[in-house]
């Protein structure tokens, strides 16, 4: 009985919200329904009941899934990633490179710790073949990864670095503090006992120096 009333209550402040915050509301559940069941466990039944709304009022907001997907990924703090790709434009442009390697760990992990269903989503859409890890990829991962790649090859230019192969020394770099997250913050597993902050400093020393003794 409470679990019936529970439900009425769900759709009749569903039916309140006007069109901006339904469709907000929609996305922000279907984020957590497919970070929780993957895309071929995530229905639209489902998300329809956990919104408490009928399906044909999904369709109402999203014709398509593939509207919902990209939906889901414009909703993944686009003013934050907009605000975390200026500073890394203008710390490239300083040319510190402990301070631009610094800034881009410590904002990878911002973002992760700040929507840690992000990265159980691009998870999903891999290991499920599914659309939505390309259209990530090619909203931010590419960009991201562009900037960092461009930064190499000009302290490459500059002097400051030795000739390296600049796109695999990017993602070298980035692979580095993802794994360090995805342990860390997503599984729980602590195989780096320290703090954020003297982990992401040893990351950009052992970048930046390398492990060899000149």
């Amino acid at each position: 009985m409470r679990k019936g009333l529970l439900l009425v209550d769900t759709r009749l402040v569903s039916a309140r919200l006007n069109k901006a915050d339904r469709r907000k509301a929609i996305v922000e559940t279907a984020s957590q329904l497919f970070s929780e069941l993957g895309f071929r466990g995530g229905t639209t039944r489902e998300l329809a009941k956990r919104v408490g709304v009928s399906e044909p009022v999904l369709y109402e907001h999203f014709q398509t899934k593939g509207e919902l997907y990209a939906a889901i990924i414009e909703n993944s703090a686009p003013r934050e990633f907009d605000r975390a790709l200026a500073i890394l434009e203008q710390k490239a442009a300083a040319g510190d490179a402990a301070d631009f390697f610094s800034t881009l760990a410590n904002l990878i992990a911002d973002h992760q710790s700040a929507n840690p269903n992000y990265l159980r989503l691009l998870l999903f859409s891999a290991l499920e073949r599914h659309e939505l890890a390309e259209h990530c990829f090619e909203c931010h991962a590419t960009v991201i990864h562009l900037l960092v790649t461009g930064f190499i090859k000009n302290q490459i230019a500059s002097g400051a670095f030795r000739q390296v192969d600049a796109p695999l020394a990017a993602r070298s770099f980035m692979g580095m503090v993802m794994h360090y997250i995805i342990f860390d913050q997503h599984f729980g597993f602590k195989l780096v006992r320290a703090s954020r902050k003297r982990a992401i400093d040893s990351m950009v020393d052992i970048f930046l120096h390398g492990m060899k003794n000149a």
